[in-house]
């Protein structure tokens, strides 16, 4: 039965992840608050993968209200820092897949906070393909208005290009090596 046509409750009971979040299924949970609880992934993409449950049940990240989901991001950062430190693992993968086409598997919203080490061999690489100015431009007019309706302003046009690039802004002593930005986490973290 779809979704719509059922009550919350029927959800709810329903929801195995309503219920790990409850604590009425068992689970190994690393924190848990009034707001959200977080277990270790049964099925972990790499061990130490957590799952960032909301207590209250939402399917989708646009059902759930403003000060809910700043909450869960703040959360996930805390993980993500914990998951630094105690794992010692060279970054992590925080990760939301955002309906079924984006290959939600769960109807309650999760995300994903998963050490990562380098060479790990966990595949999470975004493809890059090619598009034609002409139909960046096709695809921002179709948004536009709608941005402005959701968020209630849009941005102005901006010049196609841009007059400096970003590797011209950035100083050359400024630049570092990705083994120097693990060595700024690993000195923040204290590890």
């Amino acid at each position: 039965m779809p979704e719509q046509e059922m009550n919350i409750e029927e959800i709810k009971k329903q929801c195995i992840f309503c219920h790990i979040a409850a604590g009425r299924v068992a689970s190994k949970k690393v924190h848990e608050d009034q707001k959200v609880s977080a277990v270790l992934d049964i099925n972990p993409a790499n061990p130490g993968h957590i799952l960032l449950l909301p207590k209250e049940h939402f399917s989708i990240m646009p059902q759930i209200p403003d000060e809910d989901i700043g909450y869960l991001g703040m959360t996930a950062k805390a993980l993500s820092s914990t998951l630094l430190r105690a794992m010692k693992c060279h970054g992590t993968t925080i990760f939301v897949a955002n309906g079924v086409a984006a290959g939600q598997r769960a109807q309650h919203f999760i995300i994903h906070v998963i050490p990562r080490m380098e060479n790990d061999s966990l595949s999470i690489e975004l493809p890059e393909r090619k598009i034609s100015a002409e139909k960046l431009t096709e695809i921002k007019k179709l948004l536009l208005p709608a941005v402005k309706k959701t968020l209630g302003k849009a941005v102005e046009d901006l010049p196609e290009k841009p007059t400096e690039t970003a590797e011209k802004k950035e100083p050359e002593h400024k630049k570092k090596s990705d083994s120097a930005d693990l060595d700024d986490i690993s000195r923040l973290l204290g590890t």
